[in-house]
């Protein structure tokens, strides 16, 4: 019985040999079926058993040729079972990181080495076992053997490791203490400010041996590159880059970046990405070149101060002290993940008083960041602010204190970030009071006394202080004003819809026009709240104006009418795996995707599909009269993204019987381009139906007229509009 059950274990172990092989071999012809796919997600659970068990295995084998055990029956028998063993759950490990590997998302040179060093590691060990009892297996044929096998399986687990962590994940904190701060005279933009984010949070994943999703984030030139969809940014545009999108979605979402169970960027380091592509910058540029009012300047400031960060000294607050001075208007929260440092912000000027701040006294020694903007703070509230005696950043723009204030605040020997915006502080109190304080290197004083000239003496006088006013330049500019906005909920109606159009500036005048003209001060009608109501679908393009400030640049919106939305939307044929969007939800959820000139395929409102049709049966509750279905896609032929090649519309009461009621062949792009929406339209006669059967076909083939041609097109949809 033993004899059988071995039987049929050697020959699983040789057959499942030679699938590996052939996995291994033909992986890019392959397409493993989505049932195997949880399988394939096992492997970092089951991974660790076999490593184990096959060391176990691999010190008992080199142990059966010493004399005490060489004729003992029962050991070398336990010997055969559990190498034998041991093999087979590492094949089966195997295996499961091959299905692994096929799911979208996976490339790169690591990822290839750890393929072949598990697989081989899984040959030798078989061939190993094949070869046991062979009379010249033993010595140092036996030990050469189990050595060659234990350094790949060494191997595969070392590569295995880093794809998951990233090279510098077992010597990462000593060698990244190791690291120079660069003078902040000589840093760079992307070298010493957006590089090292990237390298701490994203290029664990994200690297030239291990590409997830094929996209390399370790350089500005793999950077423009992109990955599988295109690039991820683009500059001077933050709402259409797909890397702040996907940084900004909920940790528990599929996209989100970086994935759950990896080191999360801060609130700060988002804030520093965004404005680092809102800047749209040379890599190569200076900080310090920057003027003092720049956005990326001030952030980068506060960034570089991070890196180089204080060390405390202090002892932890009391916990239940932090936790009872925590109401509804004061915030007190520890400065980051194992600090002693708090960071305390004080809300609701209504419901502040004296004590709000002497309550702080309990907290005096941890208390190093203090926020008081647009609080009613007087000269009388700054002697208790001074008690506070680590203090680092103080706020207190827009609050009640004179400039005999800053004397006192000298006394905040720690004191590194004032902002002073709004507040009657002036040139002369500034400029004898700078002068007291010993680490002082930004002082923020928008909308001050300062006069320009003063702002020159300031910076001259105290040169290592770095003087934030965003007022300096206004008599030499006149800003542009930013686009206005559609302010209605959504821009998808049944009946009718009440047009309304927004601006965030007061008094602004906003001229629009709804024939695609563009619109003009001179010959375009003023919006006026509630005096446009619209019956169909329209195109509106609108443009701000303001006295004193530049128009903007005109904005344009899309209203759709969708006159039939169903009660009931099956999907009838596979969709991608990478555009799954909302589901059957997708068609008729009134959430717009959005394109972009990096990668337009990453919205995430766009259902996919490639290689099959869409098929959609659409179910109304009673009988409608239809004579036409729209729907919106997405249409960039660089990265195979085109409309569908042909449409079919079938209706009727009965699922089972429907009949043909409309088709088309929508016009197809011939040559590359920038990404458009476009809303393709089927019109028929009139039919009566409570079903329909929506069949749209992707391109099968793109045309010869393309650097893609002869692959399969992409379809992208985001929403389906019935009459």
């Amino acid at each position: 019985m033993k004899s059988k059950i071995i039987g049929i274990a050697e020959g699983i172990l040789f057959a499942g040999n030679i699938l590996l092989l052939f996995i291994l071999l033909f992986e890019s012809k392959l397409g493993i079926p989505q049932l195997l796919q949880p399988l394939g997600r096992m492997h970092p659970m089951m991974l660790h058993f076999p490593i184990a068990l096959i060391l176990l295995a691999l010190m008992l084998e080199g142990l059966r040729f010493r004399p005490e055990f060489r004729n003992q029956p029962l050991f070398q028998s336990l010997t055969r079972y559990i190498l034998l063993f041991s093999i087979l759950t590492g094949l089966v490990t195997a295996l499961m990181g091959l299905f692994l590997a096929q799911e979208e998302g996976y490339s790169g040179q690591m990822l290839d080495w750890h393929k072949w060093s598990g697989a081989g590691m899984v040959f030798l060990a078989s061939l190993l076992y094949a070869f046991r009892n062979q009379k010249w297996y033993q010595g140092k044929a036996a030990i050469a053997g189990i050595g060659m096998v234990a350094i790949t399986l060494v191997l595969a687990g070392h590569l295995g490791a880093t794809l998951t962590h990233g090279e510098s994940f077992i010597l990462g904190p000593v060698l990244s203490s190791k690291t120079e701060q660069v003078p902040f005279e000589e840093a760079e933009v992307f070298e010493h400010l957006i590089l090292p984010v990237l390298e701490r949070k994203c290029n664990s994943c994200h690297n030239p041996t291990k590409a997830k999703g094929e996209l390399d984030m370790s350089s500005m030139k793999a950077l423009l590159k992109g990955g599988e969809n295109g690039e991820i940014f683009v500059g001077g545009k933050p709402e259409e880059s797909t890397l702040l999108e996907r940084i900004h979605l909920p940790e528990e979402n599929d996209d989100h970046m970086p994935p759950s169970g990896k080191p999360q960027l801060t609130e700060a380091e988002m804030a520093l990405l965004e404005q680092w592509i809102k800047s749209n910058l040379e890599p190569e540029t200076k900080i310090a070149s920057l003027p003092t009012a720049d956005p990326l300047r001030e952030k980068a400031m506060e960034f570089l101060d991070t890196e180089t960060a204080i060390s405390f000294e202090f002892a932890a607050a009391n916990p239940k002290t932090v936790q009872g001075l925590n109401n509804s208007y004061r915030s007190v929260v520890l400065l980051a993940r194992d600090s002693p440092a708090l960071d305390v912000t004080l809300f609701s000027p209504s419901n502040y008083t004296p004590a709000s701040l002497e309550d702080l006294l309990a907290v005096k020694e941890q208390v190093v960041g203090l926020n008081l903007n647009k609080m009613p703070v007087t000269d009388q509230d700054i002697k208790t602010v001074v008690r506070l005696e680590n203090l680092n950043r103080l706020n207190l723009n827009y609050t009640e204190i004179t400039p005999n204030a800053l004397q006192e605040l000298t006394k905040l020997k720690q004191l590194r970030h004032l902002s002073l915006s709004g507040t009657k502080v002036d040139f002369a109190s500034l400029q004898a009071g700078v002068k007291g304080f010993e680490n002082l290197k930004t002082v923020v004083i928008w909308e001050t006394p300062v006069t320009k000239a003063e702002l020159e003496n300031l910076k001259k006088e105290y040169p290592k202080i770095s003087w934030v006013t965003g007022r300096a330049d206004l008599d030499a500019e006149i800003l542009q004003l930013n686009l206005p906005r559609l302010a209605n909920p959504s821009n998808i109606f049944q009946d009718t819809l009440a047009l309304k159009l927004g601006h965030p500036i007061r008094e602004v005048e906003i001229r629009f026009t709804m024939d695609g003209t563009e619109p003009n001060r001179e010959n375009s009608p003023e919006f006026v709240f509630g005096e446009t109501v619209l019956k169909e679908g329209q195109l509106i393009k609108a443009r701000a104006y303001k006295e004193g400030w530049t128009a903007s640049e005109v904005a344009t919106f899309n209203v759709y009418k969708n006159r039939f939305s169903p009660d009931t939307v099956m999907i009838m044929s596979k969709m991608s795996k990478v555009h799954p969007a909302n589901g059957s939800k997708t068609f008729f959820d009134k959430e717009l995707g959005t394109y972009n000139a990096n990668s337009p395929a990453w919205a995430n409102n766009w259902a996919g599909f490639r290689g099959n049709d869409m098929e959609l049966l659409l179910e109304y509750g009673e009988k409608v009269e239809v004579s036409s279905v729209s729907m919106r896609v997405l249409v960039e032929p660089s990265n195979v993204i085109f409309p569908p090649q042909s449409i079919e519309i079938w209706g009727g009461d009965d699922p089972n019987t429907l009949r043909l009621i409309g088709k088309m062949k929508p016009s197809l792009p011939t040559k590359e381009g920038e990404p458009y929406i476009e809303l393709v339209t089927c019109e028929f006669k009139t039919a009566s139906a409570k079903y329909l059967k929506v069949i749209a076909r992707p391109v099968e083939k793109i045309g010869a007229w393309s650097g893609r041609k002869g692959s399969a097109g992409m379809l992208l949809v985001d929403e389906l509009f019935v009459n």
